[in-house]
């Protein structure tokens, strides 16, 4: 399990002040590219041919991140595969 902490920013937020959907996705994937960070590695080698598209992903909602809130994303390698890495991601406030 790895864990990484960053705080909600403004231009995230909707008028509303919640965060929209789409960050969820981007929090996950900061979340990514730490852990591999934090192997010594990196997800994107420059001149590198190789690439990590996404084949899927999906997330349920379950309460609003709002400006200003504190949160962890906790990322898991559920599987790893001969072509593909499968995570688990939650988000918590």
């Amino acid at each position: 399990m790895f864990s990484y902490h960053r705080r909600v920013q403004f231009a995230e937020t909707d008028l509303a002040g919640q965060v929209h959907f789409s960050w969820m996705f981007r929090y996950m994937e900061e979340a990514e590219h730490a852990l591999w960070r934090s192997l010594g590695l990196t997800i994107a080698e420059r001149g590198s041919e190789l690439g990590w598209p996404r084949v899927a992903a999906s997330m349920d909602f379950r309460s609003p991140l709002h400006f200003e809130d504190e949160i962890e994303v906790r990322l898991q390698v559920e599987a790893v595969k001969t072509r593909t890495v499968e995570y688990v991601c939650s988000i918590h406030c």
